[in-house]
């Protein structure tokens, strides 16, 4: 079974990890030289660590340990320690998928910049993805809705893409196969993407505004940001396969916010980069 289509499900998960994200990623790695069991199952496991701002607009950055775990079930579900997704429309070039899990909050204690303005409480978060093939590319659209903590409604629309290494340097000669038909030749694969984000006044309020009584606490001025486009994004990353089960993949990402999240003053900086490296093992 070809796991491929998973990762666009677990990248369109909001309720995953970062970690769930990169293992998705990973996932394509089985390649043709790992036959399919005829199980129902399909398991992976991996490690990994990302680079990343202490929270959106800082310019202080942290180092994490990314370890994860997901279990799928006959390509259509799948289940991870931040939540469960599935296909509804699972077809050729159209893929839609819901997920349902737990996140999107934010804690006081990750930034100094952040003392006084309290807790962004976690909740239960609801994902909707559509992804459509186009050929060279894949068009993407996601719609994430909290619970609680902001209560608000995040959206990303974008375009995602992979290209063998050797087709960049001619050594490989495009046959018009899908690169997943192809891993055993195409060796080390480039992945990129471009996205931007959209964020109602509820999301932008809670974590780019400034309420009375956080402005006493925190010596910030008071700000209200209300919806609207939050932030663009650029991609670059890799996969290479490790042998039949085993797999890499790293990705570096820069995001410049916009709107009224740009000109909040906990935003100490627009531009920020993350990067993410991961190993993980299917079975």
């Amino acid at each position: 079974m070809t796991l491929s289509s998973l990762a666009r499900l677990a990248l369109a998960a909001a309720v995953a990890t970062v970690f769930v994200s990169v293992a998705a990623v990973a996932q394509p790695f089985d390649g043709p030289d790992s036959a399919d069991d005829g199980g129902d199952w399909d398991f992976f496991i991996g490690a990994g660590v990302s680079y990343e701002p202490e929270y959106e607009g800082s310019d202080k950055y942290e180092t994490e340990a990314l370890p994860g775990f997901q279990a799928v079930w006959r390509d259509r579900f799948l289940i991870s320690p931040r939540g469960i997704g599935a296909f509804i429309v699972n077809q050729e070039r159209l893929r839609v998928s819901a997920s349902i899990g737990y996140g999107g909050g934010r804690k006081q204690k990750d930034s100094v910049y952040l003392t006084g303005l309290g807790d962004i409480k976690d909740g239960i978060a609801y994902n909707l993805g559509v992804q459509y093939d186009l050929g060279p590319l894949v068009a993407t659209a996601d719609v994430t809705k909290f619970g609680a903590g902001s209560k608000g409604t995040l959206v990303s629309v974008g375009l995602q893409s992979e290209v063998p290494f050797g087709v960049v340097t001619g050594l490989i000669i495009p046959t018009g196969q899908s690169p997943r038909d192809a891993f055993d030749e195409r060796g080390l694969v480039l992945t990129g993407g471009i996205s931007v984000d959209w964020a109602d006044s509820n999301y932008n309020q809670a974590f780019f505004g400034v309420t009375p009584g956080q402005s006493a606490a925190s010596g910030l001025s008071q700000y209200t940001a209300g919806g609207g486009a939050k932030s663009v994004n650029a991609e670059i990353g890799f996969a290479k396969a490790l042998g039949r089960n085993w797999g890499l993949t790293g990705a570096v990402t820069y995001s410049h916010l916009l709107g009224d999240a740009a000109d909040s003053p906990i935003v100490k900086t627009q531009d920020s980069l993350s990067a993410t490296l991961a190993v993980g093992f299917s079975f």
